[in-house]
């Protein structure tokens, strides 16, 4: 009842024919927790603990809603923000976290605007700790979440096969260049104007997924430096009842027009276990290796977590998870282009250690 008495207040402030649309869905989670970070002494960093909030994941507030087209068309909608639950307000600007229209139909799906690369979804699914925690996939691998400007389009599923499909001109959504605008290289690969293309096929069939993902950068223009960025990825996860298991193998090959080519060589081994009807164990290692072709040496980094969640209810659970980070480089300071931390209070230096802890709950709606 307070669900539909929210989204008759909201739809009261929206255009007559947004109100005319019935079947929207008003759809959140809620994460607070405790968490504590530390650096070894030689970091030069001091740890951090403070009541923190998206621990697990990202709180967020989102709108959802489907039409149906006639002759097996429908069409569909998602805006997503982000909120911060422990200081109240919005994180970055507008529906940020997630914003595209789709149509699907015997044909598939295609959607147009801000959305999850399939990297970022497959990798979410396979890491026990869903990219989120201390123990988090996303602390060591690099990544690129989503992408704006995107076309994408997923195939039906034909006996368990199935492919996305997906292109974007300007990933990084800045409006006010045209596709000849310079461009800023960052070191994560998130740089400037660029074309970005991905092709991902996938494999179910009752407990075994098998996904490969292929996608590449490229600048429009080449006075930046860079020439492109290649990523390869291999996915699998096969449940065996009283443990899945998973696993991540990929490259990741930034390109530079001067020859200084970046690769970072990348993996991931996940175990889930259930304990009981409502509990489940996890653990996870994370491995990245990082090799500049500039003469600077290569950086190495490894993280391995554990972590206990237990269902209160469907949409609540209880969690705590700790993880521990290991960093080896020749150069003090060189993490291999990605800054490399467990969690967000601090970042390493390519020397010693890093740990995390955190305990909270998590709530959806």
């Amino acid at each position: 009842m307070q669900k539909k008495l929210i989204a008759l207040a909201v739809a009261g402030l929206m255009s007559a024919p947004v109100f005319a649309q019935s079947n929207v869905t008003i759809y959140g989670l809620i994460d607070m927790g405790y968490k504590w970070q530390g650096d070894n002494v030689t970091s030069g960093v001091g740890s951090r603990s403070a009541v923190d909030s998206g621990i697990t994941a990202g709180n967020r507030l989102g709108f959802r809603g489907t039409e149906d087209l006639g002759n097996g068309l429908k069409a569909s909608f998602v805006y997503e923000t982000g909120l911060n639950g422990d200081t109240a307000g919005f994180v970055g600007g507008g529906f940020h976290r997630q914003s595209y229209v789709a149509l699907s139909g015997n044909f598939g799906t295609v959607a147009l605007g801000r959305q999850y690369t399939p990297q970022h979804l497959w990798t979410a699914a396979i890491d026990p700790f869903a990219k989120g925690n201390v123990g988090s996939a996303g602390n060591v691998l690099a990544q690129d979440a989503r992408l704006d400007n995107l076309a994408a389009y997923v195939s039906p599923t034909f006996g368990g096969f199935s492919v996305v499909a997906a292109f974007t001109n300007s990933h990084t959504g800045n409006e006010s260049r045209d596709n000849k605008a310079a461009a800023t290289v960052l070191g994560n690969g998130d740089f400037g104007d660029v074309r970005v293309w991905a092709l991902a096929p996938s494999y179910k069939n009752g407990p075994l997924f098998v996904g490969l993902n292929i996608h590449q950068g490229r600048e429009n223009v080449q006075n930046s430096g860079l020439d492109a960025l290649k990523v390869w990825d291999l996915y699998g996860s096969y449940d065996l009842g009283v443990v899945k298991l998973g696993a991540i193998y990929g490259k990741r090959t930034i390109e530079t027009t001067a020859g200084a080519d970046i690769e970072m060589t990348q993996w991931l081994l996940g175990a889930t276990v259930p304990v009981g009807a409502s509990g489940k164990v996890l653990a996870s290692y994370n491995h990245r290796t990082t090799d500049f072709d500039n003469g600077t040496g290569d950086a190495r980094v490894g993280q391995w977590a554990v972590g206990y969640e237990h269902a209160l209810s469907k949409r609540t659970s209880l969690y705590a998870a700790y993880a521990h980070q290991n960093q080896n480089s020749r150069q003090e300071g060189l993490t291999g282009m990605f800054a490399v931390s467990v969690g967000d209070a601090t970042s390493g230096n390519g020397q010693g250690y890093q740990r995390g802890l955190a305990v909270g709950v998590r709530h959806t709606f």
